[in-house]
């Protein structure tokens, strides 16, 4: 049996962020994705740019044999190439987030449509009143991390939970400085407890017993980085100084243009949705 089958078959969807990854759903930029907010001091994405950019992001992926499932863009969804706030992969299966930008609710529908047409396992999905962004929670082993923001509420969050008890999972809960969109842009665990982040946006009791790769404001989106393996990342090339930081703490990075995803404030982990991981040990 090849080690990429028994790896497949040891994996349980995903059970740490930082696990080797596996599989995952990626949904390339379409001219909808110029409509995406611009961060201050920034102009808008250009969509033509993005595509060629995306184009080597998944490269980049299935180079590191990441299995790269593409859900083809559609007009109507214009940000669903930010995937990843559309569902959080844990141990035993996938729910579904409920965004509070009803414009954005069809990218649940595309995105479950896709996932149960390849016999991803659905645990089910976060309900009305519940708002829930999955780039709001953040999976570590027995340990999931999550922060309430204006795209995620304390009923998502209560909802969230008991999925979370149900594979053994403990939530513990994170505190966002104001301004802060969501958890993933802050914090992206990079080994069993050792995450990037920018202490001054995030704290809060989750964070006990995690060493931080800690990053300035100023270079903020460094932590927006998406973990190929345990101390492997990919990032945008433009956060070099950061990279610096990464690697005096022996993470590997591979840094690559993203420009115009910075642009909308979207680093590489919004832009993919994990569905395996690699047990971590």
């Amino acid at each position: 049996m090849s080690e990429a089958v028994m790896e497949r078959r040891a994996a349980e969807y995903v059970g740490h962020e930082a696990g080797r990854l596996l599989s995952a759903v990626v949904v390339p930029p379409d001219a909808g994705f110029e409509r995406a907010k611009p961060v201050k001091g920034e102009g808008p994405p250009i969509a033509a740019r993005a595509r060629m950019q995306h184009e080597i992001f998944v490269r980049t992926l299935t180079d590191n044999r990441v299995e790269v499932l593409e859900l083809a863009a559609e007009p109507r969804l214009g940000l669903a190439i930010l995937v990843r706030s559309t569902a959080l992969a844990l141990p035993g299966g996938v729910v579904m987030a409920r965004l509070v930008d009803g414009d954005r609710r069809g990218e649940v529908e595309a995105v479950r449509a896709f996932l149960e047409k390849r016999g991803v396992r659905i645990l089910g999905a976060i309900e009305a009143p519940g708002a829930f962004d999955a780039r709001d929670a953040v999976v570590m082993g027995d340990r999931l991390v999550v922060a309430k923001t204006a795209a995620t509420n304390a009923l998502g969050i209560e909802q969230l939970a008991g999925y979370a008890r149900q594979a053994g999972m403990e939530v513990r809960y994170a505190t966002l400085a104001p301004g802060v969109e969501h958890l993933s842009g802050a914090f992206s665990p990079v080994d069993d407890a050792l995450a990037v982040a920018v202490p001054a946006w995030v704290s809060g009791p989750a964070l006990a017993g995690i060493d931080l790769v800690a990053v300035p404001p100023e270079l903020g989106w460094a932590a927006g980085c998406l973990a190929l393996g345990p101390r492997h990342v990919v990032m945008d090339l433009r956060l070099s100084k950061a990279a610096v930081l990464l690697k005096k703490a022996k993470i590997f990075v591979e840094a690559i243009d993203l420009y115009d995803f910075g642009r909308a404030g979207a680093g590489p982990s919004a832009l993919v949705l994990p569905l395996r991981r690699a047990p971590l040990r």
